[in-house]
């Protein structure tokens, strides 16, 4: 019967924790535009990704995106995926965004930090 159990809802003794996970592009233009969010888990409640940017010595987290399941043909690891959109940067030096990943399952949560950068835009004039 624990057998049966075991495969029909995952291995519930399995031990909690963020399997891989993805954002892609991590290199956008000074347009700015559209990364997305993938994570794989070996359970879990939820996802999201905050997008956190260090301004001088401070470090504000600028907004969070809560992350969609999505089905998993393996019944041994939860999924989930998202998007989220960094604006053009105007300035002449790269802008670095941090996007941390996180995965939930009751009182326990795994993160992954990600670095996005958005290029700087190049001075009128120049290519």
């Amino acid at each position: 019967m624990l057998t049966l159990m075991l495969g029909c809802s995952g291995n519930p003794l399995r031990q909690f924790r963020l399997l891989d996970f993805r954002a892609t592009p991590t290199e956008l233009p000074p347009e700015g535009g559209r990364v997305q969010v993938e994570v794989e888990a070996t359970r879990g409640d939820g996802a999201e990704v905050k997008v956190i940017r260090k301004l001088d010595e401070q470090v504000f987290v600028l907004f969070t995106v809560r992350l969609s399941e999505v089905s998993a043909l393996d019944l041994e690891k939860k999924r989930w995926k998202g998007e989220v959109t960094l604006p053009p940067n105007n300035d002449p030096e790269d802008k670095r965004y941090a996007l941390i990943i996180s995965v939930w399952d009751d009182d326990d949560r795994d993160e992954r930090l990600v670095e996005v950068i958005v290029k700087g835009k190049p001075p009128a004039g120049n290519p």
